[in-house]
């Protein structure tokens, strides 16, 4: 056999192994989006892929659940549950949001068939408060979403005390009794229920310490979890980069910082509740499309301000300045000036 007969022998053999290789290979699916590329990581973990779809990987993403928070603000006991480190903020692990999101979700099916109550606590920012607010009422829950006062579970006995006082005004402002009382006394009992629809209006009926609380922010409200610890009462609380997951009995990582993905991972642990009630749910079980997250607007006004004047500074255009007020008023007429200063002219000769 000639030289040139093996050196063809071995160019197609080697051509052979490479057409086997090629029509075994698998197609490898190339993520299109952040959302695909999470979506493929799903489907190849059994796990998580066989879990009941609380809530999509887009929704999630798009609300940005997996942001985290700098990396100089963020606590080292986190570590486990952050998927990666850029340059301005951490990378939270969203296969670990679905998953923790799913053992929440059924711990709190059960506290509920159980007959057990829940509170949620939000003290931080008023657009989380009013959160708070519907989703308790939603499910009617208790709720705390002003300063956490020392003793609210711990000393249950003084709050009681309180709670009753709150509720006997009440009844006596919705009386005809009140009208006994002088004007000066009803402006008293006025002010003492406002004080204190301010700080127990969310558990005005609540009779019995809560079996379950929900935090939305763990480090703000870390003064709650230390009484719920105190009286081995489970937390589930939405913990960002910075939390301590060791207090944190059912933790949920997640971007607690923004309202899009609060409003999801709150709606979603409502519906836990809601679905046994037989009420309809606001994210389980519905499509992407049906799910509103609300917008987040500025609060800052866009005037017209004139560049040319002195001290205008791009920076500060939105600066309530006595600079912004001289530029917002209206501009004078030239002809009005030229009549004024020949009057003046005339009145000094």
């Amino acid at each position: 056999m000639s030289q040139m007969e093996n050196s063809t022998k071995k160019v197609e053999s080697v051509a052979n192994v490479e057409v086997v290789t090629t029509e075994n290979a698998k197609v490898e699916q190339k993520p299109t989006s952040p959302a695909d590329a999470i979506q493929l990581k799903v489907n190849a973990n059994s796990t998580i892929k066989n879990l009941k779809t609380l809530v999509s990987i887009v929704k999630l993403t798009e609300s940005g659940a997996h942001i985290g928070l700098n990396p100089k603000k963020w606590n080292p006991k986190m570590a486990s549950y952050i998927h990666a480190k850029r340059s301005n903020n951490h990378v939270i692990d969203i296969l670990k949001t679905i998953l923790f999101l799913d053992r929440a979700y059924k711990f709190l099916q059960e506290v509920s068939q159980n007959g057990g109550t829940v509170m949620f606590v939000g003290t931080r920012g008023r657009v989380v408060k009013e959160l708070i607010k519907a989703e308790a009422e939603r499910t009617n829950s208790f709720y705390v979403t002003q300063r956490w006062l020392g003793g609210t579970l711990t000393n249950f006995t003084n709050i009681s005390r309180s709670l009753k006082k709150f509720n006997s005004n009440l009844a006596l402002l919705e009386s005809e009794e009140i009208n006994k009382y002088s004007k000066k006394e009803q402006i008293a009992i006025n002010k003492e229920t406002a004080k204190l629809e301010k700080f127990y209006g969310g558990i005005k009926n609540m009779k019995q310490r809560p079996d379950v609380l929900i935090l939305v922010d763990p480090v703000n409200d870390v003064n709650a979890i230390k009484e719920a610890r105190k009286l081995n009462i489970p937390v589930i609380a939405l913990a960002n980069t910075n939390a301590d997951p060791q207090l944190i009995d059912y933790i949920i990582p997640v971007n607690n910082y923004s309202v899009k993905s609060i409003t999801l991972i709150l709606g979603v642990l409502a519906d836990s509740i809601a679905e046994l009630h037989g009420e309809p749910t606001k994210i389980v079980g519905r499509p992407d499309s049906e799910i509103v997250l609300p917008e987040t607007k500025s609060n800052w006004k866009q005037n017209n301000y004139d560049p040319s004047k002195r001290g205008y500074n791009p920076k500060y255009v939105n600066h309530k300045s006595t600079f912004n007020k001289f530029n917002n008023k209206k501009p004078v007429d030239s002809t009005t000036n030229e009549i004024k200063t020949n009057v003046i002219k005339a009145e000094t000769k």
